[in-house]
């Protein structure tokens, strides 16, 4: 994302990536940043100060994460808590300093899981299709809109999305910054390090393509649950869009995916990289 803005402003602007390293492989990617002209700063939103050693800014992305529905069970939950809440606390009190834009990249996981496990489909060959004329409001057979239910219990991930959700719309108000939410559906492309519970279509064609075991689970074990796709250069084109048209946008949620007609099931996506791969 951070190499997108560089070539989309040039020597015009100063990009910064600033991320803490702790997912393996992440350390591959500062030659890159690097290279196309992203200054790196090795920090951690959980801590204030390094944010302010950035300096000045225009606008701030929060797209970090601990980004694992799976967060917290049989373990502490202080880190995803520490960073998917006060680290957006503190990337908020930073904007409300310097007057920046601010644009959150939250997850399609702030709707409860019971609410959809509970919507009505049907099954075909390859995956499970929602019905039309769904009792819950903001649902129809081509997916959910923002009108969709929040009350109801999500993961500690999405319940953390969800409360930065609303503290941001408290600093819109409150300090006067502009703002805008999205709600991104199963992110994919190029260099993202997937594995088994954050990154599904990256780790899906490793795995196919380099060895190592997959499975279904959930669901009757058939893989037809469907994942609505989207590609980090589309999400790129949302997010330039938005901030070059900021007090449009300002204080609005969007739900953010690649749409119905590239959503994949994991039965779907094993097909794929079958083919592919050989």
């Amino acid at each position: 994302m951070a190499l997108n803005f560089k070539r989309s402003y040039g020597e015009n602007a100063e990009v910064v990536s600033l991320d803490n390293l702790k997912r393996r492989g992440s350390e591959l990617n500062i030659t890159r940043l690097k290279s196309g002209g992203v200054d790196f700063f090795h920090g951690d939103i959980r801590q204030i100060e390094d944010i302010r050693a950035v300096g000045d800014i225009d606008l701030i992305v929060e797209c970090s994460a601990e980004p694992s529905v799976l967060a917290g069970y049989n373990s502490s939950p202080d880190y995803l808590m520490q960073t998917n809440l006060q680290g957006t606390i503190n990337c908020l009190d930073i904007a409300r300093a310097t007057q920046a834009d601010f644009i959150f990249l939250s997850t399609s996981r702030v709707y409860p899981i019971k609410t959809i496990n509970e919507l009505r489909y049907r099954e075909s060959d390859t995956r499970f299709k929602l019905e039309e004329g769904q009792d819950i409001p903001g649902v129809t057979k081509r997916g959910f809109s923002e009108e969709m239910s929040l009350s109801g219990v999500r993961s500690l991930y999405g319940a953390t999305k969800l409360c930065s959700e609303l503290i941001i719309q408290e600093y819109i108000e409150m300090y006067n910054i502009r703002g805008v939410i999205n709600r991104c559906a199963v992110l994919t492309g190029p260099w993202q390090m997937g594995k088994i519970d954050q990154g599904v279509i990256v780790l899906w064609v490793a795995r196919h393509l380099f060895g190592g075991e997959l499975g279904y689970f959930g669901y009757g074990g058939t893989g037809k649950q469907v994942r609505d796709i989207l590609h980090v250069e589309d999400l790129f084109q949302l997010l330039i869009t938005q901030y070059k048209n900021i007090d449009k946008h300002n204080g609005q949620v969007y739900n953010v995916g690649g749409g119905r007609e590239v959503s994949l099931s994991l039965c779907e996506l094993t097909g794929l990289c079958e083919k592919f791969s050989g």
